[in-house]
This record gives structure tokens, C-alpha cells and sequence, in this order.
């Protein structure tokens, strides 16, 4: 069975057409239409170069230290939390399920109590600065995955991701993309089942057969998951709050010390939830020390889960680091562009030239898999799906995102990419087809191929995939001469890269020698 790691145009994403700007709209009273929280809106569809070390003066800017604000309500508790081990046939993975960094261990909890919806007496306006307050309890029991390297290579630092679950089942798709670097830096990662398809399962019709089985946890395993129980996705912000204090003093416990810091992370519809959560939950219950927003659109939840908004930022105000992390995918098809906000104190946003919403790494990684564009045919794609670098690149955000939470040091500012100045949501592309302005990134400054995330078809999940077009022999000549040429321009290409902060340095290196192999297989010689 194939690990489809892959997160697309979510619950609360409105995928049709509109205008955009760079900077961030007057606010307004947001658009409410509204939704089950079972049922997804249907998408429209020439020396040599070192590599310098990460966090030269160019890359990073000092911040204002923030004085945090007091959460304004009650922090609610689990009140049960149990080991699983030996229960049933064994953890259920998720997807995306990529393999753990040596040394780490897993462990799966089943954590209960009762949890709180929210409500909001006063309108709610598209700048995200909401009030929220507690609304109605219910019991609820979910399960949760704990990743975690041994106590002497522990950074202190718990990352928390609200797995995704637009397929039908719980995808941990940041785990998928940032396991090498949560590895590598030894952090401590938790996955929650925080909503009710995570636990309860539904089948979407939008995955070939035979890949997944969206049967719920209960049905799949009883003995195990027999008695988890979700009263509804309203309930599954704080269900999120307090299964990660809930796992966060479970490892507290194996190590003996507190956590440094807790960040949150999600990617397109979780990416959503983390928004409405930010806006409402956040001033409430204070518990993340900060945010990363992988690949949303321009819509989010609105807590109560009975509309959906669109066109939502994230609050101005919001007192710990968030960093927006965007793909070419995620500005027009899931129409990100209508929710662009300017940077602010605590909030800085990464759009990527080349990258699509998922690509050849989510389907990759997980599966032990070559990185190569035809893999798309795994999920029925007849096109070469987007090669692009997004990996590499969200692996530097996340890096420079924990950074900024421990230590106050915040990534500068980054170009965005240039949109068609027209009513559609178009990327403005140069002669051969590449996304002008964006972070970039080898593949795009030195290509071997072209690189979007504009979709080729609507078939299934594939128009989130992107599109990969190789240059052929004849054009790789005309276009560098020699190999040679080619490296020096692809290693400068990197060390500008790693020079903004957008690599770093390892996967530079790794990067370099990839494309290497790529130029050589194309038929670039000296």
C-alpha cells in the first residue's frame, strides 16, 4: 500500500477565481457560506562559489523582543493519558508516515477528556483580530503519535502538528517533509488526530483504488482504538490544545526537563484550522510559542465550524513568530493570493518559484521511493508532476523558524512571487516559463527543467502535483556550453540561496550534487 503524502485544497480553501494584492486589504466583514464538517468544497480547477555557513548578517535582522500578552481564558486538561503499547495489532500510521531519524523511538497515547467548542458574539472581519470565548463541552478520545530522539541529543524543543486529513485518514504531511531536519536538530515531534475524519475516517473518492483504506481507526483495529471518540470538528481546536500539553508533559516526563518551546505546524486544510486557531484560540489559551502555516489557502474555518470564511489573515497582533509558507500551487489554484498580508512584527511569509502544493518528495520520502516526475502515475497523474524544491526549502523555513522562537531572531523579509496583473490569479513567468520573483532556489535560477504549480489536470488530487517539463540535450547546450559552465552557475546559484537563508547549507550540497547527476543524465559534457 503506497504512503500518499499529500495535502489538498482543504475544507475551508475557496478555489475560485479573484483579485489579489501584495499587501494586506482594509478589513472587512469576512463572506460565510455555509459547510458540513464532513464534506470538502469541490476545487475549480563563473568562480567558484563556497557555501556560507547559515545566519550571515544579510540573512537575519533583529526583532523587538514581545512582551507576551496573558492567555484570556481557561487552559482545559486531558484527564486521561495512556501508553497504547500492546494494545491491538500495533500503531496505525498515518500518512506520510516517513521513516524515523536514527535513534528516535515512537510512541502512540490515547488521550481523553473534555473539550470545548468556541463562539464569537461580535462579526467576524477578514484581519483576523476576533474575540472568542468558551461555548458548549463535550468528552471526547483521540489518539497521538510521539517521535522523539534519545535525552542527550533532546533540543528542548516540541514541534506539534495538526495532521491533515483531506484524504479520508490522518496525514502527517510536515513530518513527511521536515523529518530530516527535526532529526538531524533533535527535536521532539507530536502528531494529533485532532479532527473527527482523523479518528472516524471517510472515504473521498478522489484516491485510486486500493491506496488507502479510509475505514476508521475504531473499525480498522477495536482493541485498540475501539473507544476513541470525537464529537466534532468544533471541538477539535481544543482537542488540538490539549493533546499537545498532554504529550508534551508525557515527554517532560521521560526527560526530566520542561520543554524549551512548542510550535505549532500544519499544511493546507490543517494549515486552515492553524489560522482560525491563531485568530480565536490562541489569545485564549497562550500554549504555542510559534506557528508554522504550510501551504494554506485563502479560506479558514470559522471555529464554530458553521461557515466557511474566506479571504481570512492572520492577526497583526499575534504575539509569538509565524511564518507562511506558499507555493505557486497555493497562490492561484487555492487562491492564497486574496489572503496576502504584509509582514509584521511576529509574521513573515515564504513564497516558493517552483514549487507546487505536493510534488515527487510527498510521494517519495514516505515510500522509499527515486524522486523522480513520473511518479505521478502512482496516483493516476499522466503528466511529469512538479521536481521542485520544496523540501529543501521549507526544511530553511522551519530552521529559521525555530530560531526566531528561541531566540528573537527573526528571518528577514522575502520577495513575493509577481502575479499577471489581471482578475484571474496568474503567475507572472519569464521567456521559458519560470515564476518571476519568490524565494529561489537552484532549480530555478540554473535550470534543467521547468518548474510550476500551475495544475495540468483536475482529475483526482493531480492538480495539486504541479507540472515538471525537461529540457532537452540541444536546448541544456545552447543554454550552458559545457558541464562546467553549468556547475558554476548552479553552485552560485546555491551559495546566493544559502546566503538569503532559503537553504541551508547541507541540503545545498546535496542539492548540487543531485542536479549534477541530472545535468550529466541530460547529456551536458565538457
Amino acid at each position: 500500500m503506497i504512503a500518499v503524502s499529500f495535502l489538498c485544497c482543504g475544507l475551508f480553501v475557496s478555489c475560485s477565481s479573484g483579485e489579489s494584492s501584495s499587501s494586506s486589504p482594509e478589513p472587512v466583514d469576512v463572506v460565510e457560506k455555509p459547510i458540513s464538517s464532513q464534506v470538502e468544497d469541490e476545487p475549480d480547477v563563473n568562480s567558484t562559489h563556497e557555501i556560507p555557513a547559515e545566519g550571515t548578517p544579510k540573512e537575519i535582522e533583529e526583532v523587538e523582543e514581545v512582551v507576551a500578552r496573558e492567555p484570556s481564558g481557561v487552559l482545559r486538561s486531558a484527564s486521561e493519558v495512556i501508553n497504547a503499547a500492546g494494545l491491538g495489532d500495533g500503531v496505525l500510521p498515518p500518512l506520510g508516515a516517513a521513516p524515523l531519524p536514527d535513534g528516535f523511538s515512537e510512541v502512540e497515547l490515547l488521550v481523553a477528556g473534555e473539550a470545548t467548542s468556541y463562539r464569537s458574539s461580535v462579526p467576524l472581519t477578514s484581519d483576523g483580530l476576533w474575540v472568542f470565548d468558551e461555548d458548549s463541552q463535550a468528552l471526547y478520545k483521540t489518539r497521538v503519535l510521539v517521535r522523539f530522539p534519545p535525552a542527550n541529543k533532546f533540543s528542548g524543543v516540541v514541534v506539534s502538528e495538526w495532521m491533515n486529513v483531506t484524504a479520508g485518514v490522518d496525514n502527517s504531511v510536515d513530518w513527511a517533509f521536515l523529518s530530516e531536519e527535526i532529526g538531524r536538530e533533535g527535536h521532539a515531534f507530536i502528531g494529533v488526530s485532532a479532527q473527527l475524519v482523523g479518528v472516524m475516517g471517510r472515504d473521498t473518492g478522489r484516491i485510486p483504488g486500493g491506496l488507502i483504506d479510509t475505514r476508521g481507526l475504531p473499525t480498522r483495529d477495536p482493541a485498540r482504538y475501539g473507544d476513541l471518540a470525537h464529537p466534532d470538528d468544533a471541538f477539535s481546536f481544543d482537542i488540538f490544545t490539549q493533546s499537545s500539553i498532554a504529550a508534551s508533559e508525557w515527554l517532560s516526563d521521560q526527560y526530566g526537563v520542561e520543554p524549551d518551546a512548542i510550535i505549532a505546524m500544519g499544511q493546507s486544510q490543517s494549515a486552515g484550522f492553524l489560522t482560525s486557531y491563531i485568530n480565536a484560540v490562541h489569545p485564549i489559551v497562550g500554549v504555542f510559542d510559534g506557528y508554522l502555516i504550510h501551504g494554506r489557502g485563502d479560506g479558514a474555518p470559522h471555529p464554530s465550524m458553521e461557515e466557511r470564511l474566506s479571504s481570512i489573515l492572520i492577526r497583526e497582533d499575534i504575539d509569538v513568530p509565524v511564518l507562511i509558507f506558499e507555493t505557486e500551487t497555493d497562490l492561484t489554484v487555492l487562491q492564497y493570493a486574496s489572503a496576502r498580508q504584509d509582514d509584521a512584527e511576529n509574521i513573515r511569509t515564504w513564497e516558493v518559484a517552483g514549487a507546487a502544493h505536493s510534488d515527487t518528495y510527498s510521494l517519495s520520502y514516505p515510500n522509499g521511493l527515486p524522486r523522480r516526475a513520473n511518479l505521478g502515475a502512482l496516483i493516476g497523474c499522466e503528466n511529469l508532476i512538479n521536481d521542485g524544491p520544496q523540501h529543501e526549502t521549507l526544511q530553511a523555513a522551519f530552521h529559521h523558524l525555530n530560531r526566531w522562537v528561541t531566540t528573537g531572531v527573526a528571518p528577514s523579509s522575502s520577495p513575493r512571487i509577481e502575479l499577471v496583473n489581471s482578475e484571474e490569479l496568474v503567475i507572472a513567468r519569464d521567456a521559458m516559463g519560470i515564476a518571476i520573483g519568490g524565494v529561489r532556489t537552484p532549480p530555478v535560477e540554473a535550470p534543467l527543467r521547468i518548474l510550476s504549480g500551475d495544475p495540468v489536470t483536475t482529475e483526482g488530487f493531480c492538480f495539486l502535483f504541479g507540472d515538471t517539463t525537461e529540457l532537452d540535450t540541444e536546448t541544456l547546450i545552447d543554454m550552458y556550453g559545457s558541464l562546467d559552465a553549468y556547475v558554476q552557475e548552479l553552485k552560485a546559484a546555491a551559495a546566493q540561496s544559502v546566503s538569503n537563508g532559503w537553504l541551508l547549507s547541507s541540503d545545498a550540497d546535496i542539492m548540487i550534487e543531485e542536479e549534477t547527476q541530472r545535468a550529466v543524465s541530460l547529456g551536458l559534457t565538457n
